[in-house]
């Protein structure tokens, strides 16, 4: 089993939102936030971590790690 981008499994488990939720509120699609979750890309383009980093309230450095 492949095991997806930690930092974005907990967040979105911490914040209660969902991956529809969540696509709405940063402009990041349902399809790359699916495929981080699934483990199909393990880091997210600079892009996408700096929308979920805004989103999040945390440093890129976080979601990389």
């Amino acid at each position: 089993m492949t095991i997806g981008n930690r930092f974005l499994i907990t967040a979105m488990k911490d914040h209660a939102v969902n991956q529809v939720e969540l696509s709405r509120l940063t402009g990041v699609t349902q399809q790359t936030i699916s495929k981080l979750l699934r483990g199909v890309h393990k880091t997210p383009s600079r892009a996408t971590a700096l929308k979920l980093a805004e989103y999040f309230k945390v440093s890129t450095d976080e979601i990389y790690n």
